[in-house]
C-alpha cells in the first residue's frame, strides 16, 4: 500500500514525487509510467533545450473554460525554481527574452536529474505500467487489481505528441470517477492556408503584427516572428492565436490571420518612400521594404510588378500600402496533436478544489495538462505543470 500514487513520470508528476518525498521523507510515494523513461515530452520542448518557464508569470498567459482566478496567487516562478534547484536543475533567462531554460540548455539533463533526485529520494519508479482500471475498494485506490493507495494522482499529460505515446488514459481515469472532459483540441500549432501565393512565400520569416479576424471581427493580435511553409504559416505569434481556431471552423465561421507586414510604419509613411523611387517598378520599389518572395507575392495579387511607380494611381499606390499593412491568409485547419505543444481542453477545473483535489472523489487528484488548463507559448505550460504540482503537493501534505 502506497500513501500516493502518480500516474504519469512527465514534468508535473516527477515534481510532485519530489516535491512530497522533499517534505516528508517518511511518504511512500510511486511514480508510475506507461512509457521505458521518464519526461519524453520534456525532452522534445523547446528544440530540445527545454522551455522551464518564463519570468513573466501570471494568470493572464493562461486560457481555460472555468475561472483561474483561485489560483492566481499560487501562479508564480520564485517557489517552484527553487524546487528544481534542489532537484539539480539550474536555469537561466535567454538574453532576449522572458523565458527560462535549463543552464546546459538540453532538455536531457533536466531528466537525468530528475532520474537522479527520484532515486535518491527513493520514490518507488514503475516503468512500462499501463493503468486500464482504476477503483476505490475498501477505503484505498486500486490500479488494474494490483498496486494501491491512499491517495491517487493523474498527471498524464494531453493528447499532444503522439510519438510519445500520449493517449486517453488520464481522461478515461478521471471519466470514470465523474469528471467531466471538455473537448478537446490542438493548440500552440500552425494555421493552414488556402492563400493563392502561400507556396511563393515558403521559407520566408518576417518580423510582423498578426491579427486573428473571425467573421471580420478582430479577436485578438500578436507580435513575433511569422515563419511561412509550403501550406502554412507558424512561429510563436501564430501559435498563440492558433488556440480557438478549431472551434471557430467547426462553428462554421470565417477564420482569417491579418499580417501586418510592416509594423514600424503607417501606411502614408509606406506610400510617401514607395514614391522616393519613383524610376523603380512596383516589384523593385516593395523589395526596398521587404523580403523579395513576399514583394513579388504582393506585385502578383495586385497585378503591379511591371508598372512603374510613377505610373500608379492613387488608388493603386494605396493597394500597395494596404496590402503591406492587411495581407490576408484565409485558414482551412491547424495543425494536429501530433504537430500541437499543448492540448487545448481537459479535465473541467471547476470539478476541483484549489488544492487540486476532485470535488467527485476525495483523495483523488489531478495535476498538470490533463486539466482545462493551457498557457501561451514561452514556458508557460511547463510552468503550469510545476506550479499544479505544488499546489497539490500542499494540500495533499496537510491530510
Amino acid at each position: 500500500m502506497y500513501d500516493v500514487i502518480i500516474i504519469g513520470a512527465g514534468a508535473s508528476g516527477c515534481f510532485l514525487a519530489l516535491t512530497l518525498k522533499y517534505k516528508n521523507p517518511n511518504l511512500k510515494v510511486a511514480l508510475i509510467e506507461k512509457n521505458d523513461k521518464l519526461g519524453k515530452k520534456i525532452l522534445i520542448t523547446g528544440n530540445g533545450r527545454c522551455n522551464l518557464g518564463n519570468t513573466n508569470i501570471n494568470i493572464d498567459n493562461y486560457n481555460s473554460s472555468s475561472s483561474l482566478e483561485k489560483f492566481a496567487k499560487s501562479l508564480q516562478k520564485n517557489e517552484y525554481l527553487n524546487c528544481l534547484k534542489k532537484f539539480g536543475i539550474l536555469t537561466k533567462k535567454e538574453d532576449t527574452s522572458t523565458r527560462l531554460y535549463p543552464y546546459s540548455n538540453q532538455a536531457i539533463t533536466v531528466c537525468k536529474s530528475f532520474e537522479r533526485a527520484l532515486e535518491n529520494e527513493k520514490v518507488k519508479l514503475i516503468y512500462n505500467y499501463d493503468v486500464k482500471k482504476a477503483t476505490y475498494e475498501n477505503s484505498s485506490f486500486v490500479l488494474n487489481n494490483d498496486l494501491k493507495c491512499k491517495k491517487l494522482v493523474v498527471a498524464t499529460g494531453g493528447k499532444t505528441y503522439i510519438k510519445t505515446e500520449s493517449k486517453d488514459n488520464g481522461y478515461n481515469i478521471l471519466k470514470s470517477f465523474g469528471h467531466t472532459i471538455t473537448k478537446l483540441y490542438p493548440a500552440l500549432t500552425f494555421l493552414k492556408t488556402n492563400h493563392k501565393y502561400i507556396k511563393d512565400l515558403q521559407g520566408v520569416r518576417a518580423n510582423v503584427v498578426v491579427s486573428l479576424s473571425v467573421d471580420g471581427f478582430i479577436i485578438k493580435k500578436e507580435e513575433g516572428q511569422v515563419q511561412f511553409t509550403k501550406d502554412a504559416l507558424s512561429g510563436i505569434c501564430i501559435f498563440n492565436l492558433s488556440r480557438d481556431v478549431n472551434k471557430y471552423l467547426k462553428d462554421n465561421k470565417k477564420v482569417e490571420i491579418v499580417v501586418d507586414l510592416v509594423p514600424d510604419y503607417n501606411r502614408a509613411y509606406i506610400e510617401c518612400y514607395l514614391k522616393e523611387f519613383s524610376d523603380y517598378n512596383a516589384l523593385d520599389a516593395i523589395s526596398c521594404i521587404l523580403n523579395k518572395k513576399i514583394a513579388q507575392v504582393v506585385s502578383n495579387m495586385l497585378k503591379l510588378s511591371d508598372k512603374k511607380i510613377s505610373s500608379l494611381n492613387k488608388n493603386e499606390l494605396e493597394n500597395i500600402s494596404y496590402a503591406l499593412k492587411n495581407m490576408h491568409f484565409n485558414i482551412i485547419e491547424t495543425g494536429d496533436f501530433k504537430a500541437a505543444q499543448v492540448t487545448n481542453g481537459g479535465a473541467k477545473l471547476d470539478e476541483f478544489t484549489s488544492g487540486l483535489e476532485s470535488l467527485k472523489k476525495p483523495l483523488l487528484y489531478a495535476i498538470g495538462e490533463v486539466l482545462d488548463v493551457d498557457g501561451n507559448c514561452g514556458g508557460y505550460n511547463l510552468s503550469w505543470a510545476f506550479n499544479s504540482a505544488l499546489i497539490a503537493a500542499k494540500d495533499i501534505l496537510k491530510k
